[in-house]
């Protein structure tokens, strides 16, 4: 409640009609719109008081702060946290290092205030454990905080209850977690990471709690932020973009050379060749294939392939996709830059059964 007090001026006394006329300018000056302390500091005391003028026996008297209203600006706890990029998940490859998933603390209250930032796994397909010294490990992930876009980042460990710097009134605090994705992680495999801040009390010992009831001259603390809990959450993923490869190599008979004089290098097929005698021409089939549903091509590829030493290599007789195939020492190698969801590259080699 707000209490009005009402004071005389020393050396004037009041006749009840005069009472009667200070009532009612008091009356008009109360009903009159309030002045809003929005922005001002806790604990900043604000006070107006109103002046009388009135007429008695041809005088005109005045009566300069005959009632003030007095009060102290509360403390009101507000603040927004969210994820800063757009996309409420960040696509990864295996292998890939130092990648961010990043969430904006901003203080929208009127005082100062630390906060606590927990992260947690919801989903951890990826097996990410927390790297507090932020080296950049395969398969750990580590907090840093920045103060602004291209700040220095410091090393942050979210375990247990850690107070940030205070976050000036307005001002902002950007939450990274960096990571590096193991290098067996396959296609669709994500990790889902929850943030959460808290806002504690000044110099960090534990959450800052409501707190009311402290009269004109203390200091109330609410909350002012969304859902006025006390607590804001992000959530952001780590989704893994791969290709599904596969390798495939048979081999079958081309031909059984039984009177010999076949031409291995280009000869046509023999329907019915089957057995795999001395002097037999066999062809080698290798393929590299990226699945259809894979979520990204799959790219800079190579094989290499040694012929066993009980057969003598004689022709390559196709090549299909392949950027480059070589032959050498008895070692077939191939290369291709990029297979998409769907492709696939094939290479047929043929040889002579010792």
């Amino acid at each position: 409640m707000r209490v009005t007090r009402l004071t005389r001026t020393a050396g004037n006394v009041m006749t009840r009609h005069q009472s009667l006329s200070l009532a009612t300018a008091l009356a008009g000056a109360l009903a009159a719109p309030a002045v809003l302390a929005d922005g001002q500091p806790s604990g900043t005391a604000i006070s107006n008081s109103i002046s009388v003028v009135y007429e008695s026996g041809g005088d005109q008297i005045e009566l300069p702060g005959v009632a003030s209203a007095d009060f102290t600006v509360d403390q009101r706890v507000s603040f927004a946290f969210a994820a800063l990029d757009d996309s409420a998940t960040v696509n990864v490859e295996p292998g890939a290092s130092a990648q961010e998933i990043r969430f904006l603390l901003t203080n929208t209250g009127n005082e100062p205030v630390p906060f606590d930032i927990d992260i947690e796994a919801l989903e951890d397909q990826l097996g990410l454990t927390f790297d507090p010294a932020g080296d950049g490990a395969e398969g750990t992930y580590s907090v840093f905080l920045q103060p602004e876009e291209g700040g220095e980042a410091t090393s942050f460990d979210p375990n247990g209850t850690v107070a940030t710097p205070a976050v000036a009134v307005d001002g902002s605090l950007i939450v990274v977690v960096r990571a590096t994705i193991p290098r067996s992680a396959s296609d669709g495999q994500l990790t889902a990471l929850r943030a959460t801040a808290t806002p504690l009390a000044p110099g960090g010992g534990g959450p800052q709690g409501a707190v009311t009831g402290q009269g004109l001259d203390g200091i109330d603390i609410v909350y002012g932020d969304d859902g006025g809990d006390g607590t804001e959450q992000g959530e952001v993923s780590y989704q893994v973009l791969a290709p599904l490869l596969s390798a495939m190599k048979d081999v079958i008979v081309v031909s059984e050379n039984r009177a010999g004089g076949f031409s291995c290098g280009n000869g046509p097929p023999e329907p019915g060749a089957e057995a795999f005698i001395p002097g037999a021409c066999v062809e080698y089939t290798i393929t590299l294939s990226n699945a259809p549903e894979a979520s990204s091509p799959a790219t800079t590829l190579s094989f290499n392939d040694t012929l066993p030493e009980n057969v003598t290599y004689d022709a390559i007789a196709a090549n299909n996709g392949f950027d480059n195939v070589e032959v050498a020492d008895g070692v077939i190698s191939g290369t291709v830059g990029s297979l998409v969801p769907g492709a696939s590259a094939t290479v047929r080699v043929r040889a002579t059964v010792n």
